[in-house]
């Protein structure tokens, strides 16, 4: 397996199973006014090495985030703001860096900025709803939605597991740069179903361990492109973090 330092593909893959968990778990109660929250951190892991490839990839990342007291906050590549106080109900704008897809010749697309959304609200103590969307400035047609829904529980005093299904819809613009080929041009819709499952241990004030597994299946026209190789792909990740 080769080793790829902030791989273009795991930075854009790991962008939806990241910014949920990051979204739901904010709590700018516990931020006194004028201050901030800051964690550094690295992680360690196998994802394949794009969507539908049979082929995988290990790769090492830095994390980064850090969040205000007034809403705005940065995750990884993410910059973003919190629009409402309200515990419960959360939104706001997001800005994001796209790598770019690996397209069928084997280049991958342009760099360029995005633009979206967020949303999560808990419904009630046990669950948290969240969608998120991108789209490339100026192409409405490569718009990419994620949605998911999650659960958590306290094992034992420092340690939590956290557990979530979800989606991801695609426009046939970006259906069609990660799955279509001369000859096959798919339909925007579904690309994928997930499952995902953390346990995260805070075994000192600053240094939390985090252990990741996702397990994800393709759908419709991504799971037909003669692109596509494996259907199910599997990602697992560790991750050492420090609060500051």
């Amino acid at each position: 397996m080769a080793v790829k330092m902030a791989s273009k593909f795991v930075a854009a893959s790991s962008l939806a199973v990241a910014l949920a968990p990051a979204l739901a778990q904010s709590d700018l109660s516990l931020l006194p006014e004028g201050s901030k929250e800051l964690t550094l951190g690295a992680t360690l892991g196998s994802s394949p090495s794009r969507y539908g490839s049979a082929a995988r990839s290990t790769y090492l990342l830095p994390q980064f985030s850090v969040e205000w007291s007034n809403g705005i906050f940065v995750e990884g590549l993410v910059l973003g703001m919190h629009m409402s106080d309200a515990p419960l109900l959360r939104y706001g704008p997001l800005l994001a860096l796209d790598f770019g897809t690996q397209l069928a010749d084997g280049s991958t697309g342009k760099f360029r900025p995005v633009a979206g959304g967020f949303i999560n609200y808990v419904p009630v103590q046990e669950l948290s709803l969240h969608a998120h969307v991108f789209t490339p400035l100026g192409d409405a047609g490569r718009v990419r939605l994620n949605a998911r829904a999650g659960t958590q529980a306290t094992l034992a005093p420092r340690h939590q597991l956290f557990a979530g299904v979800g989606a991801n819809l695609l426009g046939g613009g970006a259906m069609q740069a990660d799955f279509g080929t001369a000859n096959y041009r798919p339909s925007g819709g579904v690309r994928d179903v997930y499952a995902d499952l953390r346990w995260q241990w805070q075994f000192s004030a600053k240094y939390t361990l985090i252990s990741a597994v996702q397990a994800s299946r393709l759908l419709g026209d991504a799971a037909a492109s003669p692109r596509t190789s494996e259907r199910t792909g599997v990602t697992t990740s560790v991750t050492l973090r420090y609060g500051y």
